[in-house]
């Protein structure tokens, strides 16, 4: 009997270990409002694409019905306008370079403030276990080499079954090991960085950004039934469900305050892309395929899915059909969105994550999607620069405003020993176990 309810008392702790770990030390009521708090940008960007059709169309900017195809054309089309390729190629390749040496080249000097040097009254200025004593996290840790043996213990939480535990000896030499890597990585020239963080991401892609939208330009031809699946999977699966996973990779694997980095960066170029959408209306190619650079464009007009009709899907394709027939913003093409979202969840992988695979993975979406909308006459590359530019922008701004702030409060909380602020939610979960630093970015 006993063996046939193991998997059920298994699942009962791993729930539990769930919830509790996502409180951590707060409660029910502060739990939704913070997730609120972190996700508001999300929201406002998104009653702001539902709600922009009750604007008045009597006040509404003109329509720039061939503007974006002819520039699209300048700056991409080799044989037609070489002059305004080469213009484009010096000008991304000069900007990429000017950034990756404003803003993303490794610092001279430590990114952390000296642990070292901290006074008592700094602002790392903290109370050891017992309250006696105040001192720099470093300080503190010298002085308490040896990690408190139920520090990371939790009240409500218990053992769990078919999971390895660690014993408290082990626990102590655990984190003892990883303090010590964490200090060395301070001290490094260059200041603390995430372990194989591709900090040169940004600036590198925008450099290749040329030539990646033009190899999916000439991959877009011919149109054939595997192409219309891959792109329909890439275009509205994956769409929807990388940002998703992305912020969930954060969270379960990544410091208190990655998540809302994301979140609300990911909302900032998306409110800023839709209010350039409102301000600035331009149409999509697949309107130019069906009415010509002479077309009459009217906020009238009705969405049209363009290549996700071809997908093989009956009941997929008619919701995608009915849902862009019924899109509150029809001329939204530049920026593109769908290359935003995409590029901003590259730049969070390869900053954040220690697998390469992760890293190559997110970057084959990029281009996958940037193929998938070309391919799909939804956007000119035009509008897939601009996305990765609005996506750039905000990224660089909260990689120099606050992401470095999220590291040091992490560093500084592991090595004073505060399991609370210094855990993922994957630690927090599997907390004494083997599994534990599988979900700790430092071990």
């Amino acid at each position: 009997m006993a063996a046939l309810l193991a998997p059920l008392v298994f699942l009962y702790h791993l729930l539990s270990r769930i919830f509790w770990s996502g409180l951590n030390d707060r409660n029910v009521l502060t739990l939704p409002l913070n997730f609120a708090i972190n996700f508001s940008p999300v929201f406002v960007w998104l009653l702001i694409f539902k709600n922009a059709g009750l604007i008045p169309k009597n006040i509404r900017p003109p329509i720039h019905v061939a503007l974006a195809h002819h520039l699209d054309t300048f700056m991409f089309s080799v044989t037609k306008s070489p002059l305004g390729c080469l213009l484009t190629l010096a000008l991304t390749t000069a900007f990429a370079w000017w950034i990756n040496l404003r803003w993303y080249q490794p610092q001279q000097k430590p990114s952390f403030t000296p642990l070292s040097s901290c006074s008592a009254d700094s602002d790392f200025e903290m109370s050891s276990l017992d309250g006696s004593i105040e001192d720099s996290p470093k300080d503190f840790y010298q002085e308490n080499i040896t990690a408190p043996a139920d520090f990371q213990d939790h009240p409500r939480i218990g053992s769990l079954e078919f999971i390895p535990a660690m014993s408290q000896f082990e626990v102590s030499e655990n984190t003892a090991t990883i303090n010590k890597k964490i200090l060395q990585s301070i001290s490094s020239p260059s200041g603390y960085r995430p372990y194989n963080c591709w900090v040169w991401v940004p600036p590198a892609l925008l450099a290749s950004s040329w030539w990646l939208l033009n190899f999916d330009h000439w991959m877009s031809q011919p149109i054939t039934v595997p192409k219309d699946m891959v792109s329909w999977f890439s275009y509205v699966i994956g769409h929807f469900c990388v940002p998703l996973f992305t912020a969930i990779w954060l969270y379960v694997f990544h410091a208190p305050g990655a998540l809302r980095l994301f979140s609300f960066a990911l909302g900032a170029q998306n409110i800023a892309g839709v209010i350039t959408h409102l301000l600035f209306p331009n149409a999509p190619p697949w309107f130019i395929t069906l009415n010509g650079d002479n077309g009459v464009a009217s906020y009238d007009t009705e969405g049209y899915a363009a290549g996700l009709i071809r997908a093989p899907f009956g009941t997929g394709t008619h919701l995608v059909t009915q849902g862009f027939h019924k899109s509150p913003i029809v001329f939204g093409a530049l920026p593109s969105l769908h290359s935003a979202m995409a590029v901003m969840c590259f730049f969070f992988v390869a900053y954040y994550s220690r697998w390469t695979i992760a890293k190559l993975g997110l970057f084959f979406f990029v281009v996958l999607q940037w193929w998938a909308t070309i391919y799909l006459d939804h956007h000119w590359r035009l509008d897939l620069i601009a996305g990765m530019l609005y996506a750039l922008a905000l990224f660089t701004v909260f990689f120099k405003w606050r992401m470095h702030r999220v590291d040091e409060d992490f560093i500084n909380a592991r090595l004073r020993y505060d399991f609370v602020n210094g855990s993922t939610m994957g630690m927090r979960v599997f907390r004494n176990t083997k599994l534990q630093n599988f979900f700790d970015p430092l071990s």
